[in-house]
């Protein structure tokens, strides 16, 4: 599968831009209800370890403010097997998307192979959802690519410095939004390679440290093109 750049529209951001909650999540009617389900339960057979978690999902996105609200993680899946299956009412479930600089470099990763979305694909690190980790109701942007830099990377909290947010960028078919932040880390790209195959989980197939003059590889989620085309 090839991804154009020209296809993922791109909204710059304020490099604090606020997340809010703009509405409950709606009910479903019972056929709707019934094709979620079955997604999700395909997938479950596939992929054992999936939760059904609460992510935020936008509904209006500007410069300085994102609104949305929360919805389960088995709708947006649904939604990923299905891409019309809400019609007009799309879910655009955010995520966040790391520039990640080390001492000599920014380092991106090639997602696993087994991963639902984009397998193979080279992105920003660390990404992932924006969840409900602890119940909490408000979104903090931060604090999520922290959380995620923990889990994907083994990074501690102390490692993480988070900096600006630099864009939006929304795949076309699953609306999935990534708000790509940038990320300062205090290791050279060898220490942050042993630290994320010793403590990581697995999320990435191969990690590559680029630098000026790197040649990039061909597959690379759009996101990570339009941040490194700002760095330029």
């Amino acid at each position: 599968m090839s991804l154009s750049r020209s296809d993922w529209p791109v909204t710059p951001l304020a490099s604090a831009v606020a997340v809010q909650i703009g509405r409950s999540m709606p009910e479903l009617s019972p056929e709707l209800e019934a094709r979620v389900t079955r997604h999700w339960d395909e997938a479950l057979r596939k992929h054992p370890a999936l939760y059904n978690g609460r992510v935020f999902c936008a509904d209006t996105i500007g410069p300085d403010v994102i609104t949305g609200h929360w919805s389960e993680y088995r709708r947006v899946l649904a939604q990923m097997q299905e891409p019309d299956l809400y019609g007009p009412d799309v879910l655009r479930p955010l995520a966040v998307v790391g520039l990640l600089r080390t001492t000599d470099g920014i380092v991106i990763g090639q997602r696993s192979e087994k991963s639902i979305y984009l397998p193979g694909y080279w992105q920003g690190t660390p990404a992932g959802n924006v969840e409900s980790r602890d119940g909490e109701a408000d979104i903090d942007l931060a604090a999520q690519l922290i959380a995620e830099c923990r889990e994907e990377l083994g990074l501690t909290d102390a490692e993480c410095r988070v900096g600006r947010c630099l864009l939006a960028c929304e795949h076309p078919n699953t609306h999935i939004v990534d708000v790509g932040m940038e990320i300062t880390v205090p290791l050279d790209f060898k220490a942050l390679q042993e630290r994320c195959h010793r403590l990581g989980n697995a999320e990435y197939r191969a990690l590559m440290l680029v630098q000026p003059g790197t040649t990039l590889p061909e597959r690379l989620v759009p996101t990570l093109s339009a941040m490194l085309e700002q760095q330029q």
